[in-house]
């Protein structure tokens, strides 16, 4: 009898081993709750271990050349660009700097971008992992 016992007991303990070992974890950390979109943070910081950086500078026109500064952030490279012509004294071009600052700053907020004046006819426009 005892040996019923003492295997019903082994089966029983090595059945709950099994248990435990294939039945999946849940929770936050479960490998099922992964991040499953990209982050763009992590993207910024991973191009910028695997490439070089680059220098880019432009003579910001108008809003079409937005695109082109959002492109070069997502490609952790750093954007000076050229306001002279805009930044004059006529109040319609210095509203349509403005604007084209603004959307500058709300399509590379995902990146936590950087934005600053550097003089009267330049801005700076940085990837998240260089420092001011």
């Amino acid at each position: 009898m005892r040996f019923r016992l003492g295997r019903k007991m082994d089966q029983k303990t090595s059945d709950v081993k099994e248990a435990s070992t294939t039945r999946p974890q849940l929770g936050i950390f479960s490998p099922a709750a992964g991040i499953s979109s990209t982050d763009p943070m992590h993207e910024c910081k991973r191009l910028a271990e695997l490439e070089a950086i680059f220098i880019r500078s432009k003579k910001l026109e108008s809003l079409e050349d937005v695109p082109y500064v959002v492109n070069q952030i997502k490609e952790g490279n750093i954007v000076l660009l050229d306001i002279s012509r805009l930044n004059k004294s006529n109040e319609q071009a210095q509203l349509e700097l403005k604007r084209i600052i603004e959307r500058i700053r709300g399509e590379t907020r995902g990146y936590h971008a950087e934005l600053a004046l550097v003089n009267d006819g330049c801005i700076i426009v940085t990837p998240s992992f260089v420092k001011f």
